[in-house]
């Protein structure tokens, strides 16, 4: 099958590390080299605040340091426009005494104890973490309200590409520090253009938003850990069926699905401490969004797939034997859908995939919390899953 779609996907690495933080200091090393005065300094901009007053200080003071003479003091004074006063004042920077001390720099400073101007590049992070390691596949990190530190990834084209960042930043990072029963989740990002007739995802992102929701009950299943409901609250179904569309574009709403401007943001995903698991994932949901020419969602297994979703991730319970049978058959209709783009996907990563997901399927990670190894279906047991793909797609779109 003949590629015509290019996308980009990334995600959020939630964790629990807190490490430091501008309370941690005795004092702001931003003040050893102050912005402000650093760029008045350069633009001369304490020259604005020069008056006839303080040209007669600077005679005073230049004739009190010895700089000039007596008469040349008194020939200064008659003319207290000559330039040679401003020549005084900068070479021998008497404007630092005159000017600057009747300046308050710090008063509303935005740059005191502001850790996006703090000169050290790895601020805030614990000293076992190396950021050396981990900066190319990240943009930036921040501290998140519902954990901790919260490490976004670049859009990435290529699966490949995506796998090798999670799999170093969780290593750098640790399982241990990016746990669902710790708030820590992993929300998804994805985007796409397709090159032949120019249509991207935003043309049909409703229609995509409401396939995954419909799926959603199953990927849980699959997916999530039986810890999941510990993240309900940030990724939650709509009440009804009809307030759908309002609901997942305000992110106010916790949607388990959000439209952004740019993207589309897939919510429920559990925290990224399993590469594997979450790649596969991203793999399938990406699939889901490629086929837009059925919608499955309606109104009458809306409340079907809510109550699922819900026994899931709001209740951590097991679904019962009749919804057991839902998601069997969600199942059938899933797998026939992404398995054209799992088997292309499957080229980049060396994995296939597709028994992947079947494995998946029959061992939910809701139920059986087992870890998914991408070594059992290699499609070459002579090439390292870490070799990454020649065949990697040109960025089309970014993230912001």
């Amino acid at each position: 099958m003949a590629w015509v779609i290019r996308y980009k996907i990334g995600t959020e690495i939630e964790t629990t590390l807190k490490g430091f933080s501008c309370e941690d200091c005795d004092y702001c090393v931003i003040c050893d080299n102050c912005p402000v005065c650093r760029d008045c300094q350069e633009n001369h901009y304490y020259c604005d605040n020069c008056d006839e007053e303080i040209r007669q200080r600077i005679v005073d003071e230049a004739l009190e340091h010895g700089y000039i003479t007596e008469e040349e003091a008194e020939e200064l004074k008659k003319d207290l426009d000559n330039d040679e006063i401003c020549d005084i004042c900068q070479r021998f920077e008497l404007w630092r005494d005159i000017i600057c001390s009747r300046c308050d720099p710090c008063y509303d400073c935005e740059y005191y104890r502001n850790p996006e101007y703090c000169p050290y590049d790895d601020y805030g992070l614990p000293d076992f973490v190396d950021f050396d390691k981990i900066e190319p596949y990240i943009d930036r990190y921040y501290e998140d309200g519902s954990c901790g530190l919260e490490f976004p990834t670049k859009p990435f084209s290529s699966i490949a590409e995506y796998y090798k960042a999670i799999k170093t930043i969780v290593s750098v990072i640790g399982k241990d520090y990016i746990k669902t029963t710790d708030n820590c989740g992993g929300h998804i990002n994805l985007s796409w253009r397709n090159i032949k007739n120019g249509k991207t995802h935003e043309d049909y992102e409703y229609l995509i938003a409401k396939n995954i929701i419909f799926f959603s009950d199953l990927l849980s299943y699959m997916f999530n850990s039986k810890y999941t409901y510990h993240r309900y609250n940030w990724s939650k179904m709509p009440k009804y069926y009809d307030e759908i569309h309002d609901f997942i574009i305000d992110k106010n709403n916790y949607p388990l699905v959000l439209l952004k401007d740019d993207r589309i943001e897939v919510r429920f995903p559990d925290a990224v401490n399993s590469p594997n698991n979450h790649t596969l994932l991203t793999a399938v949901l990406l699939a889901i969004s490629f086929n837009v020419k059925n919608c499955y969602l309606n109104e009458k297994n809306f409340e079907t797939t809510k109550e699922i979703y819900e026994t899931i991730r709001h209740d951590g319970e097991k679904p019962n034997n009749e919804q057991l049978s839902i998601l069997k058959d969600k199942y059938v209709l899933l797998r026939r859908i992404v398995k054209p783009y799992l088997k292309e996907f499957s080229y980049e990563l060396n994995v296939d995939l597709v028994k992947a997901l079947d494995w998946r399927f029959k061992n939910p990670r809701f139920t059986t919390m087992k870890r998914l190894n991408f070594k059992q279906f290699s499609l070459d047991k002579r090439i390292k899953l870490e070799t990454i793909a020649t065949t990697i797609q040109k960025p089309l779109m970014a993230f912001c």
